[in-house]
């Protein structure tokens, strides 16, 4: 008994696990905050942390031919998914996200973006080097899920989609040549992308981030949520006392804007103190991915950390006003059970490829 508990703590890297409990505890605090002190909000983010935190140590046990073996099948379950979301998805503010069986409720296009860098990755440990026809493959087993998820709608989960690919992809090899040709060709397509492809709020919500006039009506949620920002100064309001939450100025303040209730509440130093976790974790991840056994775990390692960079920058970014309002939540502070696991999934993946040698 005592040898088992000794392996399976062999796996759990304690840096990593710091700080995600640190940015858990934080996140019971200021989503209770976030939510009006509603009890039962708080009560189902403490149950969502014990799940993750079940699952992320659970999954930490697993070697990388677990993930090489199931990688394919894992991808075909999450586009089945998908496909349900867009035939029978639970619709919650006009969008179809959600997969509704009672008592659960998720969203498989969060899950995609952990199992799409593992594909890839495992694509390109057995066809390394690359050729032009493996980038048609992966171009196409990348855009599946993009897809897929741009019908629900949802334009930022699509985006960071494609990229957790692109960075596996580039991560992997890829010839630099083909690289700026799909930068060009992107660029080239941003007017078909704009006339066919986007839907007037998006339209809206990009005129809105370039113009110097924001209406009352279009720049509304960015404009409360600069004035959040800017009204917690050095040392904040305090916590349950920031005003532009308390009076619903705040639009869904728990999830995609809960870094402005950071900043209001707790100020700047408030706000060092989340990026310092934040800036910890990244970097154990990537010292974690360098010191990796195998090609196969330092790709997907290495994606994994900085798709977890690419999130967190473009939330508060875009909270910040100097990005595009899309539905990205803060990595494991925003409520929402499906993102939290996720996240805390990613960082199991990441333990288990812990080199083990140095640590025993």
């Amino acid at each position: 008994m005592i040898k088992k508990i000794k392996n399976i703590y062999k796996n759990i890297d304690l840096t990593i696990l710091i700080c995600i409990l640190t940015l858990s505890i934080y996140s019971v605090l200021i989503v209770y905050s976030a939510s009006n002190q509603n009890i039962f909000i708080m009560y189902k983010r403490i149950i969502h942390l014990c799940i993750g935190f079940f699952i992320m140590i659970f999954i930490s046990q697993f070697k990388d031919i677990f993930y090489k073996n199931y990688a394919y099948i894992f991808y075909i379950i999450c586009n089945l998914l998908l496909i349900i979301v867009y035939i029978k998805g639970h619709i919650i503010k006009g969008a179809k996200r959600w997969i509704n069986i009672g008592i659960l409720q998720f969203q498989p296009s969060e899950i995609i973006k952990i199992i799409l860098p593992i594909v890839i990755a495992q694509y390109i440990n057995n066809n390394y080097p690359l050729k032009n026809k493996d980038l048609f493959k992966t171009t196409i087993i990348i855009l599946i899920p993009t897809i897929l998820v741009y019908l629900q709608p949802d334009l930022g989960t699509s985006i960071l989609i494609i990229i957790s690919g692109m960075i596996t992809l580039y991560l992997g090899g890829i010839n630099k040549k083909m690289i700026f040709i799909t930068i060009i060709l992107s660029i080239m397509s941003i007017p078909i992308l704009w006339n066919f492809f986007l839907h007037n709020y998006q339209k809206e919500r990009i005129i809105t981030l370039f113009s110097n006039n924001k209406s009352l009506k279009q720049g509304y949620q960015i404009n409360q949520s600069k004035i959040s920002i800017g009204s917690g100064g050095k040392y904040g309001k305090g916590i349950f006392y920031g005003t532009q939450s308390r009076l619903g100025f705040i639009p869904e303040k728990k999830t995609d804007f809960i870094f402005t209730i950071i900043a209001e509440e707790h100020g700047f130093l408030g706000v060092c103190f989340i990026l310092i976790i934040y800036s910890i974790l990244i970097l154990r991840g990537f010292l974690i991915s360098i010191n990796s056994n195998t090609f196969f775990e330092k790709l997907f390692c290495t994606s994994f950390v900085i798709i977890f960079f690419i999130n967190t920058l473009v939330n508060i970014s875009m909270v910040s006003g100097m990005l595009p309002i899309v539905g990205i939540p803060l990595p494991l502070i925003s409520y929402g059970g499906t993102s939290l696991i996720t996240n805390m999934c990613m960082f199991g993946i990441i333990m288990s490829a812990k080199k083990k040698k140095e640590y025993e």
